[in-house]
């Protein structure tokens, strides 16, 4: 439950100042009120004892007058002496608690006022000073701990947020060659295909896969075969190494190069010296094709152009398949080419 300091101390100094008039009313009422009747009592006494001493009428009258001016003026000074020591003090107290505020810290009276204020008005004065003191302590500590939560907060949402993005990063990273992974490259793919149509570019990919790979493993075992992914995945980065070249695994033996902003020919030729490469490795396959049996690879790619767009790009990926098709079914240890 919450509640706001300034409308609770406006209400209640409200309160305070009408209470204040209406006592101070009351007071000068009271206080004119004794006064009209000691002077009344003083002219009866004076009226008996003057008829017994026999004085005249005019002389008792001017007596009278007299009598009543003084009892009014004893009464004013009496007013103003209690509104002085009484209610002057009392106005100051409903002023302190009107602009109370926690927030703050608590003021004490100054020397000058302290002694014009009555010792029970203090002791109030002081009684107050004292919750103040004691509730503003309160919030300098409550709000000290919410400070140190929220701090405690925020770094525990900035590490929240930092695994967050390493669990992201691993979700998108091939754990055995460190690649991209096939939901990373399919989030490229979407990526960079949109670019290129908005921008009428270039995009070219291509689809990669290890010649008798299965047969590879069987020879020399899931370890050598592991061994040859991880060397063709640093193959594959070293020559594919600009910032918006996306280099992936899809799984098994296939990998996936895609090179924004390469046109057809010009992703064909850094392909072939790539397959060239490939082969000066001399990883050995016994069950390789040509006569000296190394690990080999077919590629098959399309690309994007003004000139050859695609509608997606599902599309261009369907095309790079079917050159990839074609490449293993003319001999393997070759590149293809979708249609253009």
């Amino acid at each position: 439950m919450s509640f706001h300091p300034d409308t609770i101390s406006a209400s209640s100094s409200l309160t305070a100042q009408q209470r204040i008039a209406s006592l101070r009313w009351r007071m000068s009422a009271a206080v004119l009120g004794l006064s009209v009747l000691m002077v009344l009592l003083l002219d009866f006494f004076h009226l008996a004892v003057s008829e017994g001493a026999g004085e005249g009428g005019a002389a008792l009258l001017g007596s009278l007058l007299r009598d009543l001016v003084l009892g009014l003026l004893l009464a004013a000074v009496l007013v103003l002496l209690l509104d002085r020591l009484t209610l002057q003090p009392l106005r100051r107290l409903a002023a302190s608690s009107e602009a109370f505020d926690p927030s703050l810290p608590p003021q004490d009276w100054q020397a000058q006022e302290r002694e014009s204020v009555p010792p029970e008005v203090q002791q109030i004065q002081h009684s107050l000073s004292r919750v103040h003191k004691q509730l503003w302590l309160q919030l300098q500590s409550e709000l000290g701990r919410s400070a140190q939560l929220r701090e405690q907060l925020q770094q525990a949402q900035a590490q929240l947020d930092a695994k967050n993005r390493e669990l992201g990063s691993m979700a998108r990273v091939d754990a055995l060659t460190g690649l991209t992974n096939s939901r990373g490259f399919d989030e490229a793919l979407r990526r960079e295909f949109k670019r290129t149509q908005r921008q009428r570019g270039l995009l070219s990919l291509a689809v990669l896969d290890l010649d008798h790979f299965k047969k590879f493993n069987a020879r020399y075992g899931a370890a050598k075969g592991d061994e040859a992914l991880r060397q063709v995945a640093q193959l594959l980065t070293s020559h594919f190494k600009r910032d918006t070249d996306v280099v992936a695994r899809l799984g098994g033996e296939e990998f996936v190069a895609l090179l924004p902003d390469l046109g057809l020919s010009e992703a064909q030729g850094r392909l072939e010296q790539l397959r060239e490469e490939l082969r000066a490795l001399q990883l050995p396959h016994e069950d390789g094709v040509g006569e000296e049996r190394v690990l080999t690879v077919s590629i098959g790619l399309a690309a994007y152009s003004p000139a050859h767009p695609y509608l997606s790009p599902q599309a261009l990926m369907q095309a790079a398949d079917e050159a990839l098709y074609i490449a293993k079914h003319a001999g393997r240890d070759r590149l293809s080419m979708g249609a253009s």
